[in-house]
Protein backbone atom coordinates (compact mmCIF):
# COMPACT_ATOMS: atom_id res chain seq x y z
CA UNK A 1 0.00 0.00 0.00
CA UNK A 2 1.65 3.62 -0.84
CA UNK A 3 0.44 4.90 2.86
CA UNK A 4 -2.24 7.42 1.31
CA UNK A 5 -5.33 6.13 2.22
CA UNK A 6 -9.14 6.09 0.47
CA UNK A 7 -12.07 6.68 2.31
CA UNK A 8 -14.75 4.81 0.67
CA UNK A 9 -18.66 5.65 1.09
CA UNK A 10 -21.69 3.69 0.64
CA UNK A 11 -23.72 4.69 -2.23
CA UNK A 12 -27.06 4.07 -3.22
CA UNK A 13 -28.56 4.54 -6.42
CA UNK A 14 -32.10 4.86 -4.90
CA UNK A 15 -31.55 6.84 -2.02
CA UNK A 16 -32.53 5.57 1.50
CA UNK A 17 -34.58 9.35 2.16
CA UNK A 18 -37.06 7.34 -0.29
CA UNK A 19 -38.11 4.81 2.52
CA UNK A 20 -38.94 7.67 4.85
CA UNK A 21 -40.53 9.90 2.07
CA UNK A 22 -42.48 6.78 1.02
CA UNK A 23 -43.72 6.22 4.33
CA UNK A 24 -44.96 10.01 5.33
CA UNK A 25 -46.84 10.10 2.00
CA UNK A 26 -48.64 7.10 2.64
CA UNK A 27 -48.97 7.13 6.45
CA UNK A 28 -50.63 10.18 6.44
CA UNK A 29 -54.15 11.52 5.34
CA UNK A 30 -55.25 14.23 2.26
CA UNK A 31 -55.26 17.22 4.39
CA UNK A 32 -52.58 19.95 3.65
CA UNK A 33 -49.31 18.23 5.36
CA UNK A 34 -50.34 15.07 3.83
CA UNK A 35 -50.42 16.43 0.13
CA UNK A 36 -47.12 17.78 0.46
CA UNK A 37 -45.86 14.96 1.98
CA UNK A 38 -47.33 12.75 -1.35
CA UNK A 39 -45.99 15.43 -3.50
CA UNK A 40 -42.32 15.36 -1.94
CA UNK A 41 -42.45 11.72 -2.19
CA UNK A 42 -43.73 11.38 -5.78
CA UNK A 43 -41.48 14.55 -7.09
CA UNK A 44 -38.06 12.17 -5.19
CA UNK A 45 -39.50 9.02 -6.65
CA UNK A 46 -39.76 10.24 -10.56
CA UNK A 47 -36.17 12.02 -10.29
CA UNK A 48 -34.76 8.95 -9.05
CA UNK A 49 -36.82 6.73 -11.65
CA UNK A 50 -38.59 4.86 -8.96
CA UNK A 51 -42.37 3.74 -9.58
CA UNK A 52 -44.56 5.79 -7.40
CA UNK A 53 -47.07 3.31 -6.77
CA UNK A 54 -44.42 0.82 -4.96
CA UNK A 55 -45.14 -1.06 -1.93
CA UNK A 56 -42.69 -0.37 0.95
CA UNK A 57 -40.98 -3.76 0.78
CA UNK A 58 -40.16 -3.63 -2.95
CA UNK A 59 -38.65 0.19 -2.11
CA UNK A 60 -36.73 -1.15 0.69
CA UNK A 61 -35.82 -4.18 -1.85
CA UNK A 62 -35.05 -1.96 -4.68
CA UNK A 63 -32.59 0.63 -2.21
CA UNK A 64 -30.96 -2.09 -0.95
CA UNK A 65 -29.75 -4.00 -4.02
CA UNK A 66 -28.79 0.02 -5.38
CA UNK A 67 -25.64 0.09 -2.90
CA UNK A 68 -21.97 0.23 -4.46
CA UNK A 69 -19.21 1.09 -2.42
CA UNK A 70 -17.50 4.50 -4.10
CA UNK A 71 -14.31 6.49 -3.24
CA UNK A 72 -15.63 9.40 -1.41
CA UNK A 73 -14.88 12.20 -3.02
CA UNK A 74 -17.00 10.43 -6.50
CA UNK A 75 -19.19 9.91 -3.94
CA UNK A 76 -19.91 13.35 -2.91
CA UNK A 77 -19.61 14.63 -6.51
CA UNK A 78 -22.60 12.20 -7.60
CA UNK A 79 -24.71 13.76 -5.02
CA UNK A 80 -23.68 17.62 -5.08
CA UNK A 81 -26.99 19.02 -6.72
CA UNK A 82 -28.59 16.57 -3.63
CA UNK A 83 -27.20 17.92 -0.60
CA UNK A 84 -28.98 20.99 -0.58
CA UNK A 85 -32.55 19.44 -1.33
CA UNK A 86 -31.70 16.67 1.44
CA UNK A 87 -30.52 19.42 3.99
CA UNK A 88 -33.47 21.37 3.52
CA UNK A 89 -35.67 18.83 4.25
CA UNK A 90 -33.93 17.81 7.38
CA UNK A 91 -34.11 21.21 8.54
CA UNK A 92 -37.37 21.76 7.97
CA UNK A 93 -38.18 18.41 10.10
CA UNK A 94 -35.92 19.74 12.77
CA UNK A 95 -37.83 23.00 12.63
CA UNK A 96 -41.10 21.56 13.24
CA UNK A 97 -39.84 19.22 15.87
CA UNK A 98 -37.82 21.44 18.28
CA UNK A 99 -38.92 24.59 17.50
CA UNK A 100 -37.05 27.84 15.92
CA UNK A 101 -35.36 28.65 19.21
CA UNK A 102 -33.59 25.13 19.33
CA UNK A 103 -33.09 25.31 15.41
CA UNK A 104 -31.45 28.89 16.01
CA UNK A 105 -28.93 27.13 18.34
CA UNK A 106 -28.38 24.57 16.17
CA UNK A 107 -26.93 27.19 13.36
CA UNK A 108 -25.10 29.12 16.17
CA UNK A 109 -23.08 26.27 16.74
CA UNK A 110 -22.77 25.31 12.91
CA UNK A 111 -21.49 28.85 12.62
CA UNK A 112 -18.99 28.68 15.49
CA UNK A 113 -21.08 31.50 17.60
CA UNK A 114 -21.55 28.78 20.24
CA UNK A 115 -19.60 25.13 22.13
CA UNK A 116 -20.67 21.97 22.36
CA UNK A 117 -21.10 22.94 26.31
CA UNK A 118 -23.91 25.86 25.26
CA UNK A 119 -25.78 23.78 22.91
CA UNK A 120 -25.43 21.10 25.88
CA UNK A 121 -27.39 23.30 28.34
CA UNK A 122 -30.22 24.61 26.32
CA UNK A 123 -31.23 20.99 25.45
CA UNK A 124 -32.54 21.01 28.92
CA UNK A 125 -33.80 24.21 29.17
CA UNK A 126 -36.36 23.97 26.36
Amino acid sequence: MDGSSVTREAHHAAPRCLISLHERANGTSLDGEGIQAWLEWEWEAMRWRVPVEISRDELEALVERSTVVLEREKHRLIHETDWRRWGARGGRETLRRYGPRWFSLLARRRWGRIGPEELEAARWTQ
